[in-house]
């Protein structure tokens, strides 16, 4: 049996953790249609978001919650006096980390976009009845259907075909896996229909733990593909040459296309927030056959793919220094490793923009 550490890692190296706090692994057997990546969050996404995760991660990682709502506070103060009182939150989700309380008494009205339709209500119920009607909720995939693509990509392969005439430890499969990644369309910006207006209308827009998840999500379904049908390729993916570049540059047109996107949306005079992770820890267990006197790392947003903050400084002006924390989401228990990220986040205004009231 694959041992925990092992899984993490393997994970780990599609720029993903499955078991990462806004999205769960699932498991396909053969012979079975599997569920996108995607397709999964809404249902899987109550155990890891909410009211209870945030109360843990107040008892464990109390600076995570604490930056998060510093830079909330700095998105606001960094809006010229022109800005729209609008906002609106990418990745919101169940809205566990974002102040949106705060957010909802400083602005008229904020738009939640996610995915993940009863999060984003879950979220908003735990508005006081006053502010509710200045928070809406928005469903939809901010890829701009990339997952989708790539998955009809990976059903015109032949991979049983592929697996049985070549034989392993055969590139063949790997091959098609690249030439999958490598044709898939990601546009940019993403078209969503209804989300972005003819002329950016708003005067903050947060990007809230969401830019590795757009790559990493359609790249698990690609390890699911290799699982099902050729899983001795599985762990040489990441040492086959085509294979491994043009997964990397399906990470790096698929963050420059976010990139795009939040440019699509702010308002002259505006400020955004992007927050994302950028590497994966797995905390060593305190007792037993995992125990370790060092965590375990891998990049999960690798400066080849958006180095920060100088790939933001590219496309936007910085309002204040990057800022770089550690976000505990499980401690180790026991023989149980924990996880975590660390993550940067930076405040941003469009070049030009008039300065912020002061």
């Amino acid at each position: 049996m694959m041992s925990r550490r092992v899984a993490f890692l393997r994970l780990m190296a599609t720029g993903f953790v499955a078991n990462h706090p806004r999205v769960g692994l699932g498991n396909g057997s053969r012979g079975k249609e599997r569920l996108m990546r995607v397709q999964r969050l809404t249902s899987e996404n109550p155990r890891t978001q909410g009211a209870a995760r945030r109360a843990q991660y107040r008892r464990h990682s109390p600076a995570h919650l604490d930056t998060i709502a510093d830079l909330v506070r700095r998105g606001l103060a960094a809006r010229a006096a022109s800005a729209p009182r609008t906002a609106v939150i990418l990745g919101a989700g169940a809205c566990t980390e974002l102040p949106l309380h705060a957010l909802a008494r400083a602005l008229d009205t904020i738009l939640l976009v996610d995915l993940d339709l009863p999060g984003m209500e879950r979220a908003r119920a735990e508005l006081p009845a006053s502010l509710r009607p200045r928070v809406r909720a928005f469903p939809a995939d901010l890829s701009g259907g990339v997952s989708q693509a790539l998955a009809a990509l990976l059903r015109a392969q032949p991979w049983d075909d592929l697996a049985r005439l070549s034989g392993p430890p055969s590139a063949a499969p790997l091959d098609a896996a690249a030439a999958c990644l490598e044709q898939c369309p990601v546009p940019d910006p993403p078209p969503i229909p209804g989300l972005i207006p003819a002329s950016p209308t708003y005067g903050l827009v947060i990007s809230s733990l969401l830019l590795t998840q757009l790559f990493s999500l359609p790249l698990l379904d690609v390890l699911d593909t290799l699982a099902l049908h050729a899983p001795d390729a599985v762990d040489r993916r990441e040492a086959h040459p085509r294979y491994r570049a043009a997964a990397q540059s399906f990470r790096r047109r698929v963050a420059h296309a976010h990139l795009s996107l939040l440019d699509a949306l702010l308002a002259p005079g505006g400020a955004g927030l992007l927050i994302t992770d950028v590497t994966g820890h797995l905390l060593p267990a305190r007792t037993g056959p995992h125990a370790a006197p060092a965590p375990e790392s891998l990049p999960v947003l690798p400066p080849d793919v958006l180095d920060l903050p100088r790939g933001l400084a590219a496309h936007f002006t910085l309002a204040s220094p990057t800022r770089a924390w550690r976000w505990i989401v499980e401690p180790p228990r026991g023989e149980t490793p924990g996880r975590a990220y660390d993550v940067s986040a930076a405040v941003f205004t469009k070049p030009g923009s008039a300065p912020a009231a002061s």
